[in-house]
């Protein structure tokens, strides 16, 4: 199989071109203030959440995470890093599929988990 950016597991970050993609898709769809890193993207979480009604109430974000031990791409509303955070579940989408990955976030978004 042809892997345009090279094999998932063996990236540092992941290419730019795929965080974009899903950045410029959401917003697309009404999530303008989405924010991105190498190998994050953050979605703050409002009434148009109705996945995640407490998280949103809260103010918290939505937080979509590359890596791991076997990497691949996870969702949590606590920040990955924070005390309380690090609880992340499965996105379950391809790791070099933008499509896929933003149609996997407005899931979580709208019902507050992944397609099975």
């Amino acid at each position: 199989m042809h892997q345009p950016y090279g094999a998932p597991e063996s990236w540092d970050e992941v290419p730019p071109v795929i965080i974009r993609a899903v950045a410029v898709a959401l917003a697309d769809s009404g999530w303008a203030d989405v924010r991105t890193t190498e190998h994050t993207i953050v979605v703050p979480l409002d009434d148009r959440a109705p996945g995640l009604p407490g998280p949103a109430t809260r103010g918290e974000h939505l937080y979509v995470v590359w890596g791991g031990a076997r990497p691949e791409w996870s969702w949590g509303t606590a920040h990955p890093n924070a005390p309380a955070g690090g609880h992340l579940a499965p996105l379950l989408a391809p790791p070099d599929d933008p499509v896929a990955i933003t149609a996997q976030i407005l899931r979580v978004l709208r019902t507050g988990r992944p397609l099975p």
